[in-house]
């Protein structure tokens, strides 16, 4: 089962930068989960929110910032906001990649087409489809997910994923069952539950079959087999 670090180590550490990632990878997951937006002057960078408010010293909209803007802001704990390039390639798990941005999508598919290694690692996430079938449509190859909060019927989450051309479902566990993740699965669709933020969900994911979670709290879950 693999084990996703929301943002990085959310819990512990400034989400979002290399500080969190890194502490993500020495807490043992094998994953990363981080999200895209560009800058005005054309830079991928690592960012949730469409402002830098909540999560920097600064205020405004990352859209209408330049990157050297951006980078002179604190992210926490001295840190900055970090590029997708400098991540990946500082970084040498795998990486849940969220488009926040449509613009978000020819910088990251250049990179992945440039480096098949970076793509075979990568999986390209979304809650909403239009994204995903435009990433498809760029990049044909490119492994994809669509992502759930509240975890619709079954039937319901197989159409959705399959709609968007997607090859994994990203589910909110509270709307999981065995057989659900069974029934998915057996169409060829990976399963990953979220939100897990402790050892107790932990092991209820595990019992449910599913291929991996995301964690806010990496430091608190000790792996099931």
């Amino acid at each position: 089962m693999i084990i996703t670090g929301h943002r990085g180590a959310l819990g512990t550490e400034p989400e979002n930068t290399l500080r969190s990632f890194r502490r993500a990878v020495v807490d043992g997951c094998d994953e990363i989960e981080l999200d895209l937006r560009v800058t005005a002057d054309g830079e991928l960078v690592i960012m949730h929110d469409a402002t830098v408010d909540r999560t920097t010293s600064g205020t405004g909209e990352i859209a209408a910032m330049s990157y050297d803007e951006v980078r002179s802001l604190d992210a926490g704990l001295g840190e900055v906001v970090p590029t997708w390039a400098e991540t990946v390639a500082e970084i040498g798990v795998r990486f849940q990649a969220e488009v926040k941005a449509v613009d978000a999508i020819p910088l990251l598919v250049e990179s992945l087409q440039a480096d098949p290694s970076l793509a075979a690692r990568t999986l390209v996430t979304s809650f909403h489809p239009e994204i995903l079938l435009a990433v498809r449509r760029a990049m044909p190859t490119a492994s994809t997910g669509r992502i759930f909060g509240r975890t619709p019927a079954m039937s319901d989450v197989l159409m959705l994923t399959k709609e968007a051309e997607a090859g994994a479902a990203l589910c909110g566990i509270a709307g999981l069952t065995a057989d659900g993740v069974a029934e998915l699965q057996a169409t060829g669709l990976e399963v990953t539950a979220w939100p897990v933020p402790d050892q107790d969900t932990l092991v209820r994911a595990a019992s449910l079959g599913v291929n991996g979670i995301t964690t806010d709290n990496p430091h608190l879950l000790h792996r099931v087999e």
